[in-house]
This record gives structure tokens, sequence and C-alpha cells, in this order.
């Protein structure tokens, strides 16, 4: 992002030393609940232990249709070593359409789906399984075992699921996100209705009210840096960043969609068109100042301070008519911000490191452009 530049009219500037001179100068829902289904059969007890809706990096999702990850619980109860594999079970659907599992993960390499594992006698295991289901629809898993010992072959186990009754967490995860967007990059607590309802009872874990203030503080601070012969006021300043905010707020555009959601973690784009400062008319307030104050300087160090000085004072205003634009640097699907659930609450990684680079990009374009 390009550093905005306060004074674009210099040459305007010098006219007005040539005029007296002649001389030049130089921006919750709950989960399913656990056991909804059990079975068994002489060797294998089996259990869906509770299941959520993700979105794998890739997966196409929408109000119809997800992927749901199912909890899937098997315990060995023969003498036996059991061999249990995620190819041994299968959905159908209402017409007995085979819906096999999917092989996803996540960006952070916690999410692991069931590949396969050796059981002795009455021990168990827990891993999830992915389908890709219609969200209000009646399911048959199947589970039977790929391989059979010498004298006899396994029995299966099928158990019906509705898909209804799992959770889909991912609205509620990009409310909360807006929310952040409203609270730290607008300053507003005027959280929209929409957002409160679809979050439900999720929280975030971030401290919003620290991050909002640490946001304004670091934007007056970057718009000082770009002035270099005015020394501004933080109350100048900060009219400046208010007004960045207010306008944002009032006809900026965020859009969300999701990289990836699974149950304890996520990547979201966020898109936003925001007021920027580049866009922003600063030559027209350069010939404003020039035309007039003709012929009221004698030094080229004078005119540039003063200069400055009205620019920031014409600002505010400037900043309420221009058009929302969006970051040419951004990736055309938007900034990625990871979140992680802890105790409960979903947490936005705001912090500002190297590595988070995404994230420290879409702070500025929300401060109008304003870099470090």
């Amino acid at each position: 992002m390009n550093k905005f530049r306060v004074l674009s009219g210099l040459v305007l500037l010098s006219s007005l030393l040539f005029t007296m001179t002649g001389c030049s100068g130089g921006n919750e829902t709950k989960k399913a609940e656990k056991k909804e289904n059990t079975a068994q059969t002489s060797k294998v007890d089996l259990s869906v232990e509770g299941g959520s809706f993700i979105i794998p990096d890739g997966g196409k999702v929408d109000d119809e249709t997800g992927f749901l990850a199912l909890e899937i619980k098997v315990k060995n109860k023969s003498k036996d070593k059991l061999d249990v594999s995620s190819n041994d079970f299968a959905l159908y659907d209402e017409d007995g359409k085979k819906v096999s599992s999917e092989h996803v993960y996540d960006s952070n390499d916690n999410f692991k789906v069931m590949s396969s594992e050796s059981l002795s006698e009455d021990k168990s295991f827990t891993e999830p399984l992915v389908f890709e289901v219609k969200k209000d629809a009646e399911y048959e898993l199947h589970y039977k075992p790929t391989y059979y010992s010498d004298d006899e072959k396994d029995v299966g186990v099928e158990l019906k699921l509705n898909t209804k009754k799992y959770t889909d967490e991912t609205k509620a995860v990009q409310a909360l996100m807006s929310q952040y967007v409203t609270k730290v990059f607008y300053g507003s607590d005027e959280v929209k209705d929409e957002d409160k309802k679809a979050a439900g009872k999720l929280e975030l874990a971030n401290d919003v009210d620290q991050e909002s203030k640490t946001f304004k503080e670091e934007a007056i601070n970057a718009l000082k840096d770009s002035f270099s012969n005015y020394e501004p006021s933080t109350a100048e300043l900060e009219k400046v960043i208010t007004q960045i905010q207010n306008t944002n707020a009032e006809k900026g555009k965020v859009t969300y969609t999701f990289k990836e959601f699974f149950p304890e973690s996520a990547v979201i784009y966020v898109r936003p068109e925001m007021v920027l400062l580049d866009d922003v008319d600063t030559k027209a307030i350069t010939e404003k100042f020039v035309e007039e104050n003709k012929g009221k300087y004698t030094d080229y160090t004078s005119v540039r301070r003063d200069a400055e000085k009205y620019l920031l004072q014409e600002l505010p205003a400037k900043i309420n008519e221009t058009p929302v634009n969006t970051d040419e640097n951004m990736n055309g699907e938007g900034y990625q911000v990871k979140l992680e659930k802890k105790d409960g609450k979903w947490e936005i990684n705001s912090a500002n490191e190297s590595r988070n680079y995404y994230f420290k990009s879409m702070k500025e374009t929300f401060r109008g452009g304003l870099n470090d």
C-alpha cells in the first residue's frame, strides 16, 4: 500500500513564491447431543458422539448443502484385534445413494479425519469422518469391517442420522467477525441487530475495547507521520481519523467468505471497500489554498507549513465526499483472517507480528490506507 502523500500540488505551491520572489523550491447454537445414535454387534460398539458442519479449503457450501463432520466412536468388544479404517464407513441418503467420506484437513494441521486404527480388546477411539450432505435430510451411516477373521465375516452396523440436528456455526462466527469490524475499526458500539441475532450466544475472546483504542492510536500516529512541515495536534489528527471511521461505517462495504471452517479454527476472507486517502482530492484542496493566499508568502518553509495545516483542516469534508474503493494490492477474495476457538469463545488473530501480514494490511485499509 502506498504511503499517503499530504501534498500533491507542490508545483502549485511554488507558484506562490514565483508571485513574490520568482524562485522555486522543492493510509450458539448447541452441538448435537452426544450419543445421538448407538448400535452394536457381538464384536463392536459404534456411536456418533456428536458433529458439526465444517468448510474445508476449496469446499463449496450454501444454505442447502454442506460438509458434516461426525465424531465416530468405535469400541472393540472382541478378544481379537480389530482393524478399523475410514473405508469401512459409508453414508446413504434417502434414495439409497452412497456418499463416501471426504479427506480434508485444516491449515493448522489440527483437524484430522479418521484414517486407520488397530484396537485390542475393550479399547476404543473417537475420530471424525466428513461427508458432503444436505443440511435437512435423513441418512444412514453404515459400518462394515473390510478385514475379516478367518472363521467368520463380521456383521455390519447401521445408524440413522438427521443432519438437521447438527450445528452450523459459520454464520455465527461470520457475525462475530462483523462485530469486530464495527467495534474496532469503526470505533462504534452500534452493532447491527442481524449480527447480534446471528452470533447468538457465541462471543469474541478479543478485548475489543482495548483493540479499538490501539487501532485509533496507531492510525493517529500513522497520519501524523505524513506531515513533515506542520506539527498537527492530537485533536486535529483525531478529527480526521474519526471522519474516516464514520464515513466507512456509513458507506463502506465489507464482504465475508470462509476459506475454511473447522470446529476449533477458521480462516475467513474479509474484503473491505473503504475510503482510501489516496483517492481524496488533495489537489483541489491545494489549489484552493493557492487561490486564497496568492502574494502572502516570502519563504517556501512557511508556504509548506501552512499548506499542510490547511489540508489537515479540509480533509474531513473531502473524506466524506470520496467514494469507497478497494486496495489495489489486496487479493481478489479479500484479506485472510485467522480465528481460533478458546474456552468456548472465538479469538481473532490480531497479533502485531510479521507473519500476520494479511491482518496488518487489512488494518491499513480500514484506516484509509495509512501504513506504519
